[in-house]
């Protein structure tokens, strides 16, 4: 069982038990009025009258019909309320419960909760509770936020034209590059005469691949009637 079970449990067996106080409050009440009437007519002299026929038990108060239960904001503002009016004097909770026609369970565990909550709320005698300062003043409410208007959607305008795309022209492939490798071999025999140059002389001078110079002389060089074969791998120009 939780400690919220067990409350409740407390708390129904504690107006149990209110409900019977008051049933032999009642009780003792009607002893007393007929104690009362024996010793005056005693004390007068009179003759006794004829017992009075025993009171029957005074039924127990009836449970108050369960309302539908108020929202907690409500019911302390009416607990708030109903404290300020008693004054210091303090107010029962089973008074409370009757007023606001709810069940007194409610009431006993809106009490328990505000022993801690509230320091302004005492207990002043068993199902007793006073205020000793001002109830607590009520939140305000939280403003609400204008509305936004809403964005007007962007018309999409025309788009405009893209202009077209103009391709280079490509060059020959390989053309600059045979052409500029040519110039610089024929440039490179010229110089060296009659001793001609070594394909591997001429790929160290051009930082080039031994293979590409190779190439070149059997190919391109190789159709030119100026560009004659020397020695191995080596080549001058006759022209």
């Amino acid at each position: 069982m939780n400690s919220s079970t067990l409350q409740i449990a407390h708390l129904k067996k504690m107006l149990s038990l209110e409900e019977k106080r008051a049933a032999l409050q009642q009780q003792l009440s009607a002893l007393e009025s007929q104690l009362d009437s024996l010793k005056r007519q005693l004390i007068s002299g009179n003759r006794a009258p004829a017992p009075a026929p025993k009171a029957k038990p005074a039924k127990a108060a009836a449970k108050p019909t369960r309302a539908k239960k108020a929202p907690r904001a409500a019911l302390k503002s009416r607990i708030f309320a109903a404290l300020e009016k008693a004054g210091s004097t303090g107010v029962k909770v089973l008074d409370i419960a009757k007023d606001l026609s709810t069940n007194p369970a409610n009431i006993y565990a809106w009490f328990h909760a505000a022993e801690t909550r509230y320091p302004v709320v005492k207990r002043v005698a068993p199902a007793t509770y006073r205020l000793v300062g001002n109830a607590p003043a009520p939140k305000a409410a939280k403003a609400i936020k204008p509305v936004k208007p809403a964005k007007a959607a962007k018309q999409p305008g025309p788009k405009p034209a893209k202009a077209p795309k103009v391709k280079a022209a490509k060059a020959s492939k390989g053309g600059n590059r045979r052409g500029a490798l040519q110039a610089r071999i024929i440039d490179a025999l010229k110089a060296a005469g009659t001793n001609g140059e070594t394909v591997k002389s001429l790929s160290a001078r051009f930082k080039m691949p031994y293979r590409n110079i190779q190439v070149w002389f059997a190919t391109t060089g190789k159709r030119n009637p100026a560009v004659k074969k020397v020695g191995p791998a080596t080549y001058q120009f006759a022209g």
